[in-house]
C-alpha cells in the first residue's frame, strides 16, 4: 500500500504555486507586514519532528524560536501524540461551566503539587492551590487582572482599581494584557482605547556579578509609588526574571523579593507573568520560585501544553480565592469563563509534559544546555564589533546587534541589522530565529542538544558577515 503520507507531500509540492499566492494574499499572518511578505519566499511546512520543521518542498528548517517561544520537547514527540490521541478517543471537549471533566481534575492536582515540589524550599508552605483555565497567555493574564479587581472589591477595598506595570513589559495582545504591556509601538495605536497602568522602571541586570548602576534609585522610586498609591493598587503584574519581548531583558536578581515585600507591606497583589519565563524555559517550571517568591496569581501558557496545542492558565492562593466564597445572591464567584476553558485534548497534553519534564529531568538539561549555549555564544561571537553584551536566562538568549553608534537598545522599529543576520541564517542554514528590534532571539525546545547548539551558532556567526 502506498504511503499516504508521501502521496500527500507530492501533491503539495506539484500545488506550491497556488498555495504560495493564498499564503502571500489571503493568509494574515500576524506582527507581519504583508506587503514585504509577498516579495519572500514563501516557507510552507507540512510537518515537523524533535528540533527541526519540514516544508512542503522537502527542506528541512531548525526551529530555534520554539514557534514562538513554546515548543519544550520539540515538534511531534511522540509521548504528548499519544497522550493526544488516546484523550481524543474518548473525549475532545466538554465545558467546564456545568460539569467537569477527568483531564482537568487531573491536571489541576499535578500542577499543584508540580508548583509545591518548586517552592520545596521556601519558609512557608506555598498556597499556590486554585487552578483557573483559559486558552491562551494573554486571557490568562486577562483572567489575572479580573480576579485582582474583583478580590479587591471583595475585600472592602473599591478603590484599588489600578495596577503597576513596568516600562518595557509585554503581557498579551487582548485589551487588559494590551493596557498593563509598557512597548508603546504595540499599543500606541490602540492607546484611546486602553485604560493607564503606573510604570516603574525594570532594572536589567546582564552580567550576574554585579548589579546596575540605577538599582538602589529604581528600589527607592518604586517603593514610593506604591506608598503613594497604596490605596488605589490592585496589584502589581510582572514578568519575573527576564522581559521577553523587549528583547530578553534579565531583570537583576532579588529585585522580585523587594516588590513582593512591598506588595505585602500595601495590601497590593502580585501576579506575576509566566507565560513565556514558566515551564523551565529559566530553569524552574515556575520562575519566580529560583528566588522563592511566591505570587498571590500565576500566569501560565506557552510550553504548558508541551508547545503542542493552545492552553492558558491562572493559579491563585488560597487568599484570593477564598475572597469569592459565598452565596449566588452575593455575586461573589468568579465572573470570567471560556468555551473552551481546560479543552481535554490540551489537558491530556499538559499532563504528560509534567509527567516528561520530571521522567527526563528536563530542569538538569535546561542547566547544562544553557551554560553550554552560552559559552558556545561567547567563543564564536562575544567578541565580534557589532555583538553587543549577550542576555541569557536559562534558554531565553538575546543578542543585541549594535547600531553604527554603538547602541545596543534602538527600540523596535531599528530592526534592519538584526533581520539581516536572521535572514542570513534562515537562507544559508535553514535555521528559523526572528529579531526583536535588532535583538536576536534565541529560544530553542528546552531538550535540545549539542549538535543543535552548533548549528544555531554556526548560522549566526555566519549570518554576521551579511553586516559586511
Amino acid at each position: 500500500m502506498a504511503d499516504s503520507r508521501i502521496s500527500s507531500r507530492n501533491v503539495a509540492l506539484r500545488d506550491f504555486p497556488r498555495l504560495a499566492e493564498i499564503d502571500r494574499t489571503v493568509l494574515w499572518h500576524p506582527y507581519t507586514q504583508m506587503r514585504e511578505y509577498a516579495h519572500l519566499d514563501s516557507i510552507i511546512i507540512e510537518r515537523g519532528e524533535g528540533p527541526y520543521l519540514y516544508d512542503i518542498r522537502r527542506r528541512r528548517f531548525l526551529d530555534a524560536f520554539g514557534s514562538m517561544w513554546c515548543s519544550v520537547w520539540g515538534h511531534n514527540h511522540p509521548e504528548l501524540v499519544k497522550a493526544i490521541q488516546t484523550q481524543a478517543s474518548q473525549l475532545c471537549h466538554s465545558s467546564l461551566f456545568s460539569v467537569s471533566h477527568l483531564p482537568a481534575v487531573e491536571l489541576a492536582g499535578n500542577l499543584v503539587e508540580a508548583i509545591r515540589e518548586d517552592f520545596r524550599f521556601a519558609d512557608d508552605p506555598p498556597s499556590l492551590n486554585h487552578v483557573f483555565f483559559s486558552d491562551n497567555g494573554s486571557t490568562a493574564v486577562e483572567v489575572a487582572m479580573k480576579m485582582a479587581l474583583q478580590y479587591q472589591n471583595q475585600i472592602g477595598q473599591i478603590s484599588r482599581t489600578q495596577f503597576l506595570t513596568f516600562y518595557d513589559g509585554y503581557h498579551g495582545d487582548t485589551f487588559g494584557a494590551m493596557s498593563a504591556s509598557a512597548i508603546q509601538v504595540f499599543r500606541q495605536k490602540f492607546a484611546p482605547s486602553l485604560f493607564q497602568c503606573t510604570n516603574q522602571s525594570y532594572p536589567m541586570q546582564v552580567d550576574p556579578d554585579e548589579k546596575p548602576d540605577n538599582w538602589r534609585m529604581n528600589d527607592r522610586n518604586l517603593e514610593a509609588t506604591m506608598a503613594g498609591l497604596s490605596d488605589k493598587l490592585a496589584a502589581v503584574i510582572i514578568e519575573p526574571v527576564i522581559q521577553g519581548a523587549s528583547g530578553m531583558r534579565p531583570l537583576c536578581e532579588d529585585y522580585l523579593g523587594r516588590i513582593k515585600r512591598y506588595c505585602r507591606e500595601y495590601g497590593v497583589l502580585l501576579i506575576t507573568d509566566e507565560v513565556f519565563t514558566g515551564f523551565c524555559r529559566t530553569g524552574p517550571l515556575i520562575a519566580s520560585s529560583a528566588e522563592l517568591v511566591e505570587p498571590d496569581i500565576v500566569c501560565l501558557g506557552k510550553g504548558i501544553t508541551g508547545g503542542e496545542l493552545p492552553m492558558g492558565v491562572t493559579v491563585a492562593s488560597d487568599r484570593v480565592y477564598e475572597a469569592f466564597s459565598g452565596e449566588w445572591s452575593e455575586m461573589k464567584h468568579f465572573l470570567h469563563g471560556h468555551t473552551f476553558s481546560g479543552n481535554p485534548l490540551a489537558c491530556a497534553a499538559a499532563i504528560r509534559n509534567l509527567q516528561m519534564i520530571s521522567e527526563y529531568k528536563l530542569k538538569e538539561n535546561v542547566k547544562a544546555r544553557a551554560r553550554e549555549f552560552g559559552q558556545a555564544l561567547k567563543a564564536a561571537i562575544g567578541s565580534h564589533p557589532r555583538v553587543g553584551r549577550i542576555r541569557q536566562r536559562g534558554l531565553a538568549i538575546g543578542i543585541p546587534i549594535k547600531d553604527a553608534k554603538g547602541a545596543e537598545d534602538a527600540g523596535y522599529m531599528a530592526r534592519a541589522d538584526a533581520n539581516k543576520v536572521c535572514a542570513a541564517a534562515l537562507q544559508n542554514h535553514r535555521v528559523i530565529l526572528r529579531p526583536l528590534g535588532n535583538v536576536i532571539t534565541i529560544v530553542p525546545p528546552l531538550n535540545i542538544e549539542t549538535q543543535h547548539i552548533e548549528e544555531i551558532v554556526r548560522a549566526i556567526s555566519e549570518g554576521l558577515k551579511a553586516l559586511g
